[in-house]
């Protein structure tokens, strides 16, 4: 009888409907809905379309060097082309896991940094003098990639380099292609994003497939697993080479360059970043998926996953930071320091893949092959 007397209401202080004074819950608890219309466009004006524009920026100003260079060759200018295709490279890092509605339209990742680059195609390219960069049988003897062939050709001086460079039509012509074709590429994206970004914005009613937040989970999740993890460490250290587990140190990125480690960690900010939605040129931290996993109380072993993942983050980037370049050459002296950077980036792997998208209810519909 007594339990009969105690007033029914809302027990649970996170419902909005709260009441202080109830004694016994009456199921009747309302809670607000997280703002993922706010998050979208938070991340949409704030990071996707300034890194966009900084990429292309740097695009147009690479693709102006590399013209000016074969009108008029010399070490300077090769010097010039050089830290300008760095400085842009570096930029793409801050994009390229946005592979989802234009960039997936036109395989922009796919068009702009496979690695390795096939070096017998280029020389065949250049030797024939008949290519057409749009074919998809050329996607790795274009972009970045076979650019850092170019330009850092080993056994090659700048002065020799030069004139391997300048002395026929049809290397200046392949030199021009590239980053005319890396022009068209951006300018495609840039332009859709104009019309597209309010649909992208006002798509948050649901998570299923398609939506705007299952397209964003799924692309960096992604692009961590295949693109970082695999792709930048995993492959060169031969982590992916069967029972041998024997190092492949011709697969790194930037393999002809030396350096592959600064991409690498830009490519790990940029990812944290975004996902805490930090503003690109503002640094300003916006509404990001941090917060949407802290609204619906997402932990793991009793601490926030949001703070999980930044942590794993953190130590990934001091792991990286331990390393030294040419990573072709740390993967075979230094193997061990190389494997222990990759299990930190492993780790991460269940993080963002597993428990983020499951506290999300969103689902993975890329596939995975690797057998990890």
């Amino acid at each position: 009888s007594l339990s009969g007397c105690q007033k029914k209401g809302c027990t649970d202080p996170t419902a909005i409907n709260y009441d202080a004074t109830a004694e016994k819950t009456d199921n009747t608890c309302q809670y607000e809905d997280f703002d993922k219309q706010g998050l979208l466009n938070n991340i949409a004006n704030n990071y996707i379309v300034p890194s966009i524009n900084n990429y292309k920026s740097n695009v147009i100003t690479l693709d102006s060097l590399v013209e000016s260079f074969t009108q008029t060759p010399s070490e300077q200018a090769l010097i010039e082309v050089r830290n300008a295709w760095v400085n842009t490279l570096l930029s793409w890092q801050d994009i390229s896991f946005l592979d989802f509605g234009p960039a997936n339209y036109i395989l922009l990742k796919e068009q702009t940094n496979l690695f390795p680059a096939d070096t017998i195609l280029i020389e065949t390219n250049i030797s024939s003098g008949s290519w057409n960069l749009e074919y998809n049988s050329n996607y790795d003897a274009k972009g970045f990639q076979a650019l850092d062939y170019l330009l850092n050709k080993r056994g090659y001086t700048d002065t020799e380099l030069v004139t391997y460079l300048t002395s026929s039509q049809n290397s200046k012509n392949y030199l021009n292609d590239i980053t005319d074709d890396l022009i068209t590429n951006i300018n495609y994206v840039s332009s859709e994003w104009v019309t597209y970004k309010d649909n992208f914005i006002n798509d948050f009613e649901t998570n299923s497939q398609g939506s705007s937040i299952s397209s964003i989970v799924n692309a960096l999740c992604l692009h961590y697993e295949f693109y970082i993890r695999r792709g930048k460490i995993g492959l060169a250290l031969g982590a992916f080479n069967g029972f041998s587990q024997q190092e492949m140190p011709e697969l790194v990125e930037c393999y002809h360059y030396g350096q592959s480690l600064p991409f690498c960690k830009r490519a790990v900010i940029s990812l944290n970043k975004f996902i805490n939605g930090i503003g690109y040129s503002n640094e300003e931290n916006g509404v990001g998926f941090d917060d949407y996993m802290n609204f619906v109380n997402a932990e793991y072993n009793s601490e926030s996953l949001s703070n999980v993942i930044n942590n794993k983050f953190n130590e990934i980037s001091n792991g990286l930071n331990s390393l030294n370049d040419p990573l072709s050459n740390e993967v075979t002296i230094n193997k061990t320091g190389v494997q222990e950077v990759y299990q930190e980036l492993q780790q991460l792997v269940p993080f963002i893949k597993v428990d983020m998208t499951s506290a999300l209810g969103v689902l993975i519909t890329y596939q995975d092959n690797d057998g990890d």
